[in-house]
C-alpha cells in the first residue's frame, strides 16, 4: 500500500548514485553536445542525462561505471525510437495538445499518490524535469495515435475467430490463466546482441531487488504495452509455447524471468498473477476498506504513537462501524488517509491479508506497524467472487490490440532500418 511512496524515495536515492557514476564517466563531456542525429534532428547530452537520470532512478540505481553505461546505451535507444515516432506522426500533422499532457502527467503522478505539483518537484529532485517526462509521454500518445490511425483499419478479426477463443475458454475451465507484463528490448543488428542482452540481464536483476517493472517498462520497453507499464493481460497457459509456457511454469507469481530471446530482441516477462479459468477463487473476493493511518513520519512521535495506540485498544472494547471511521481518525491523531477503496485480497499481501481475510464487517483488525507506519484496517463490506463469463466485445479488442501491437512493433522496425542514424 505504500508502493507509490517508496518508488519516489527510490527515485531519489538511485539518483544520487547515477550521478556520481555520470560524474565519473563523463567529466569531460560537454553539457549540450549533440550525440545522436536521427535523420538530422539531434538529441543532446543534456536530453539523454535528463533521461537517464530518471531511468536509473526508477529502476534502484547503479552500483558501477559499468553497469551505468548500460543503461545509458538502452536509454539512447529508446530515444532513439521516440524520435522516429515523432518524426513520422509529423509526416500527418499528428501534434499531441499541451492540455491532454498536462492530463496524462496528471493521471501518472496520481497513481504514484501525489499531485502534478509534487511530482513535478520529485523529478526536479533527482536531476530530471517535469518537462523530460512530458517528452516521453510525447512520444507515447503520438504513437499509439498513428499505429492505431494508420494501420486499425488493417487489423482484422472475425467473429468465427473470437468465437473459437470464447469456445476454447470454455474448454480449459479449471485450468490456469496467467495475467503477464512485458518489457520489450530491440536487437537491430549482431553487433547489438550482447549488450542489449546484458542490459536485459541487468534490468531482471534490478526487479527483482525491488525496482518497479510498470516504471522500467514506461521508460525501457519498445512494446505499445509500455503506456500501461507493460501489462498484456490474462493469456491461458495453452495458449503460451516455448520458452514462454517454461517461464510462467517456473516462475512464481509476483516475479520476473530470466531475458527470452525473440526473433526482435529479447523479452523480460513478468507472472504478476494467477488464476483458474471460469473458476471462482476465493482470492478474487472484494473488500471494501477503510482505515485510521498514522504516517512513518508522525509515528517518530512517541505522544503522538501513545495517542494512536490508546483510541485503538479502546476500539477493540467495543462494537464499531465504519461509519465512525473518520472520528476515530480524528481522535487517534491519524494523519494518512481514510478511505482505501475496494481491493481483491489477491492484492493484499501479508500482514494485511491475514488482518482482512476473516475480518467482521465493521470491526477494527489487529494494529499493524509497518514500514509506512501504524494502521488499523476496517472492512466496510464483502463481495464474494462470482465466474466471469467471457464476453464478446473484451475478447474482440483483446485480439485487435494484440495484432495491432504486433504491427506496431514491425512499422517501428521498418522506421528504424530506414533511418539515417548517426551516432557521434
Amino acid at each position: 500500500m505504500n508502493t507509490a511512496k517508496n518508488w519516489v524515495q527510490r527515485m531519489i536515492v538511485g539518483a544520487s548514485v547515477a550521478l556520481m557514476a555520470a560524474t565519473a564517466a563523463y567529466a569531460q563531456q560537454a553539457i549540450n553536445s549533440i550525440e545522436v542525429l536521427v535523420n538530422d534532428e539531434p538529441i543532446s547530452s543534456y536530453d539523454i542525462n535528463q533521461r537517464l537520470r530518471l531511468v536509473i532512478a526508477v529502476s534502484g540505481g547503479v552500483q558501477s561505471e559499468q553497469e551505468f553505461l548500460k543503461v545509458r546505451e538502452q536509454v539512447v535507444q529508446s530515444m532513439v525510437d521516440e524520435r522516429l515516432q515523432l518524426q513520422e506522426a509529423a509526416t500527418v500533422e499528428l501534434e499531441i495538445p499541451d492540455a491532454q499532457l498536462e492530463e496524462f502527467f496528471g493521471r501518472r503522478a496520481q497513481g504514484l499518490g501525489q499531485s502534478p505539483e509534487q511530482f513535478a518537484q520529485a523529478l526536479a529532485g533527482i536531476g530530471s524535469s517535469k518537462q523530460t517526462m512530458l517528452d516521453q509521454m510525447e512520444a507515447e500518445l503520438a504513437w499509439s495515435q498513428l499505429v492505431q490511425g494508420r494501420l486499425g483499419s488493417f487489423v482484422s478479426v472475425s467473429d468465427e475467430e473470437v468465437e473459437a477463443y470464447i469456445q476454447r475458454i470454455y474448454d480449459n475451465r479449471g485450468k490456469f490463466e496467467y495475467r503477464l507484463a512485458e518489457i520489450v528490448l530491440l536487437v537491430d543488428s549482431t553487433e547489438q546482441e550482447a549488450a542489449v542482452k546484458a542490459n536485459a540481464e541487468e534490468l531482471v536483476s534490478r526487479i527483482r531487488g525491488g525496482a518497479s517493472f510498470p516504471a522500467i517498462a514506461q521508460q525501457l520497453s519498445a512494446s505499445s504495452s509500455a503506456a500501461v507499464g507493460g501489462d498484456i493481460g490474462w493469456i491461458v497457459a495453452d495458449d503460451l509455447d516455448g520458452p514462454y509456457r517454461k517461464a510462467v511454469d517456473e516462475v512464481s507469481v509476483g516475479d520476473v524471468a530470466e531475458p527470452i530471446r525473440t526473433p526482435g530482441g529479447y523479452l523480460i516477462l513478468a507472472v504478476r498473477d494467477r488464476r483458474r479459468i471460469l473458476t471462482a477463487d476465493p482470492l478474487d473476493t472484494q473488500f471494501s476498506l477503510r482505515q485510521i493511518h498514522l504516517t512513518a513520519e508522525k509515528a517518530q512521535d512517541a505522544e503522538a504513537v501513545a495517542q494512536f495506540k490508546g483510541v485503538v485498544e479502546d476500539l477493540h472494547t467495543r462494537e464499531t462501524t465504519c461509519g465512525q471511521v473518520q472520528q476515530f481518525a480524528t481522535d487517534a491523531g491519524a494523519d494518512g488517509p481514510v478511505e482505501i477503496g475496494v481491493l481483491r485480497l489477491r492484492d493484499l499481501q501479508g500482514q494485511l491479508r491475514g488482518a482482512v481475510e476473516g475480518a467482521d464487517i465493521g470491526q477494527a483488525s489487529e494494529l499493524m506497524e509497518m514500514e509506512d507506519g501504524m494502521r488499523v484496517l476496517f472492512v466496510c463490506d464483502r463481495q464474494e467472487p462470482q465466474v466471469q463469463e467471457p464476453e464478446f466485445d473484451a475478447v474482440y479488442n483483446q485480439l485487435e490490440q494484440q495484432r495491432l501491437s504486433m504491427m506496431g512493433r514491425r512499422y517501428l522496425r521498418d522506421l528504424r532500418r530506414d533511418a539515417i542514424i548517426d551516432y557521434r
